[in-house]
């Protein structure tokens, strides 16, 4: 009966240790594998307190049996708080883990894909109306060159009417 108490007690307090590895752990690191051995191990203790209570009620022995049924009932209480102490630090993990997800989507603007895709849209957006604009600041150009072209030829020929009309006059060239 000694032996089965013993190993529970073990069991118990690796139990402990690892839950609070898990909770120091929590905020990086691999607590998968942690988070399974503590589950896996919650459930053999359950299993171990079970029988212990079952060799208690066929204890012959007055005296002893009280003692394994108290034993067993601290155990199953300690179980109990490891356990629930447990399920409250998957549950931050789990939010804070939800939380980072949420909070890098929101960043990229939804998944990353989406996102890369967003992206390539938008250039081939900005690299099209770039070209267009670039298209009619050219033609603008080319069409101010050629009325300058034109007030030139026009300048030029009001320039010579001008002479010749006053050389026809008899002005000087001064």
């Amino acid at each position: 009966m000694t032996s089965e108490y013993n190993a529970a007690q073990r069991l118990l307090h690796k139990i402990k240790q690892s839950v609070s590895e898990f909770e120091l752990n929590n905020t990086g690191g691999n607590t998968n594998v942690v988070e399974a051995a503590v589950a896996q191990d919650l459930q053999t203790l359950s299993k171990g307190i079970a029988e212990y209570r079952i060799l208690g009620r066929q204890e012959s022995n007055e005296r002893k049996r009280k003692t394994m049924l108290d034993r067993a009932t601290s155990m199953a209480d300690d179980h109990e708080l490891l356990k629930r102490r447990f399920d409250k630090l998957k549950l931050r993990k789990n939010e804070r883990e939800n939380y980072t997800q949420e909070r890098s989507e929101l960043f990229q603007g939804g998944s990353g894909v989406a996102l890369d895709t967003a992206i390539t849209v938008d250039e081939d957006a900005f690299w099209g109306r770039s070209e267009r604009a670039l298209d009619g600041f050219i033609a603008q150009g080319m069409a101010s060159l050629d009325n300058l072209r034109e007030q030139r030829g026009l300048l030029e020929g009001t320039r010579r009417r001008l002479w010749n009309a006053g050389g026809t006059l008899g002005l000087s060239k001064s």
